[in-house]
């Protein structure tokens, strides 16, 4: 006989609690708010609100009155993950603990996996990086670094968080600092047991879906362009070998910033950001950052998720969208002709952007 507690209510709730407790990226993050959002689908442009910004006045007698205007970056739904399942007349008879055992937890882990996945491939929107590729951070001296760029870089000194592979994790674990840090408490289960504690005033984080960022190897490229000036954001360049890709690193000789590339066409010319901090000479060299481990540090407010309310269709069975604090997961009830089945399928639609990039930074591994 069938279990009707096993609405999609129910299997909701319970496939909400579980995506919570297994993010973690997606976890630290900013997460926008979306509930206005409603008949998205894959490829849509959104618009998430950033938040007020002022400026401190030294008073003297009067001050000006700030307006608190927010502003809005607009972000594209790139991802509808989906897991469906095929439901047997026996695992209707289950009990809630056992059919979210047996069927949605593991349909619901998938999703979180793809998901923060897919946040962590956002590194190729981050401009500046710190350390040496190939080698992750091992020493107090290398978690100094992140600190110090991430001052440099202005980002707020409060809830600063770092998200490094397994490979840095292990070499982290060899400074006593972070073996003797005391462990997160708060959040779900994954980020407590991915917390590496807070050292250097950075709460640390160990993700399985840390990316790698693997280029073609640029090197040799000069600038071919008399005309670089402060503000440009593109430049042609030639002479090279390895054609740059989207999310390498480089510098130009002459200047000291650090500029990532956000768009190519063959080898030229490349968009990059930021904008020219000064004029760039004509055949100044440009040296790229070697393939590395795109471990991220910096401010939750840097990258901003979006997982947006998906609409019930109107020809299932059944179905439901349960949502809290900006996390949502859509349940819904089929039938499969083709295999003659009950199927319940979970799936989430959302985006993700680099939206200050500014307040975040590359740990090289």
């Amino acid at each position: 006989m069938a279990n009707n507690f096993l609405t999609p209510s129910v299997i909701g709730r319970e496939a909400l609690m579980i995506l919570e407790n297994n993010l973690v990226a997606t976890s630290l993050f900013n997460r926008g708010q979306t509930s206005t959002f409603t008949g998205a689908k894959v490829g849509d442009t959104i618009s998430i609100r950033k938040p007020a910004s002022f400026t401190a006045q030294e008073f003297s007698s009067t001050t000006t009155t700030q307006n608190a205007t927010e502003t809005s970056t607009s972000m594209v739904l790139e991802k509808h993950f989906d897991v469906t399942f095929g439901v047997t007349s026996k695992d209707w008879t289950l009990e809630l603990e056992d059919f979210s055992r047996q069927l949605i937890q593991p349909a619901v882990v998938a999703i979180a996996q793809g998901v923060d996945a897919y946040i962590m491939g956002k590194y190729t929107g981050i401009e500046t990086s710190v350390g040496a590729a190939g080698d992750p951070p091992d020493s107090l001296a290398d978690l100094a670094a992140v600190d110090k760029e991430l001052n440099d870089q202005k980002v707020p000194v409060t809830d600063r968080v770092g998200i490094v592979s397994s490979q840095a994790k292990a070499d982290m674990l060899g400074i006593s600092a972070v073996v003797q840090a005391e462990q997160r408490g708060d959040g779900g289960r994954a980020i407590r047991e991915a917390s590496l504690g807070r050292v250097m005033g950075i709460d640390w984080y160990m993700s399985q879906n840390v990316q790698t960022h693997d280029g073609n190897g640029p090197a040799s490229w000069l600038i071919n362009s008399a005309s670089v000036g402060v503000g440009d954001t593109s430049v042609a360049i030639d002479g090279g070998t390895g054609n740059p890709i989207v999310g390498d690193l480089f510098t130009v000789a002459g200047d000291t910033s650090e500029y990532v590339v956000t768009a190519v066409t063959g080898a030229s010319p490349i968009t990059f950001s930021p904008s020219a901090k000064v004029a760039w000479a004509d055949n100044a060299a440009l040296t790229f950052v070697a393939d590395h481990v795109a471990n991220i540090a910096g401010h939750p407010n840097g990258l901003t998720v979006a997982i947006v309310p998906l609409e019930l269709p109107a020809g299932a069975a059944r179905s439901e969208y349960i949502s809290d604090r900006n996390l949502g997961i859509r349940v819904v009830y089929d039938y499969s002709t083709s295999t003659k089945t009950d199927t319940i399928s979970l799936d989430l639609l959302c985006g993700a952007k680099v939206q200050q990039p500014d307040l975040l930074t590359r740990v090289l591994g």
